[in-house]
């Protein structure tokens, strides 16, 4: 029996890192046909450690480039908090989309902190260090309202049941559906549209910005979207949550994924295609561990 004891004292919680991040990806029609890969792609070992991956200047024809980039990931147990922590990161310098859309730098930042097995399930995230610096469109310098506390501070249950973080979530929709704007926003944001959203096998996810607004833009601007004519629309900022039901018979934890891309493009005018520039995921699971975990 001491023995046994002694055994299950070793037992430890584990916890399976996930990160990734990269620069851009676009597939263009026209002028010119071509798909384009994600740049500096990045992916955290399920063990967690550290990675960093830097990019030299690119230039796709004259419609999209860049000066240099890097992405980096990271994961290791907390050493101020009692749970596992996880970093990552995507910055991109001196951006141009047809010299329409610049910016000096765009950066995104997640670090999250999973609580070990048996003390909670619902991670706490930060996007501390998240930005754009000197953001133009056409020229035009353009203040952004970010709103990196848009999920707030780690919640006893749930992201997806607490009435703060919906209710925030909400308000960007009411914002986004006012009238008088473009008819397509009636189809992709309408007043009625549900915060949380069933995707099946027990799955959840909300959708949002962490930008609330934007001012001095040409074109159309509501919320953290730009309608720009004779170039397309702007997207700035998006936010993705998704919760994966664990399998508690199998002492494992709900899966929280958190998705950023600071800027994504669907251009139809002057080049036709799509870009989604500076992107990340992280997301991790704990489980209960059968000795020696980490």
């Amino acid at each position: 029996m001491a023995a046994r004891a002694d055994e299950l004292s070793m037992v430890k919680p584990v916890h399976n890192y996930h990160a990734e991040a990269n620069l851009l990806t676009a597939d263009f029609e026209h002028p010119v046909k071509q798909r384009i890969k994600p740049h500096a792609h990045i992916k955290l070992r399920h063990d967690g450690r550290y990675q960093f991956k830097p990019a030299a200047r690119f230039r796709f024809h004259g419609i999209l480039s860049y000066r240099s980039g890097y992405t980096q990931v990271a994961g290791h147990p907390s050493s101020k908090l009692d749970g596992f922590t996880t970093l990552a990161t995507s910055v991109l310098e001196g951006l141009n989309v047809l010299d329409v859309v610049t910016a000096d730098r765009v950066v995104a930042q997640i670090s999250t902190v999973h609580p070990v097995y048996g003390e909670g399930q619902v991670p706490s995230v930060t996007f501390l260090g998240t930005r754009f610096e000197n953001l133009r469109i056409g020229g035009q310098k353009i203040e952004v309202e970010e709103n990196l506390e848009i999920l707030g501070t780690r919640p006893d249950e749930s992201y997806f049941d607490d009435t703060a973080v919906t209710g925030r979530i909400s308000q960007q929709y009411r914002e986004i559906s006012k009238d008088g704007l473009p008819d397509w926003t009636r189809q992709q944001y309408p007043k009625d549209r549900a915060v949380v959203q069933e995707i099946g096998k027990g799955g959840r996810q909300m959708q949002c910005s962490l930008v609330d607004g934007v001012s001095k833009a040409p074109g159309t601007s509501f919320g953290h979207v730009i309608d720009l004519p004779h170039f397309g629309k702007i997207f700035l900022g998006e936010l993705k949550v998704v919760r994966t039901a664990g399998n508690a018979s199998k002492g494992e934890y709900d899966t929280y994924k958190f998705h950023v891309t600071m800027i994504r493009l669907q251009m139809g005018c002057i080049a036709t295609g799509t870009s989604g520039i500076v992107m990340l995921d992280t997301n991790g699971q704990g489980g209960k561990g059968s000795g020696g975990g980490g």
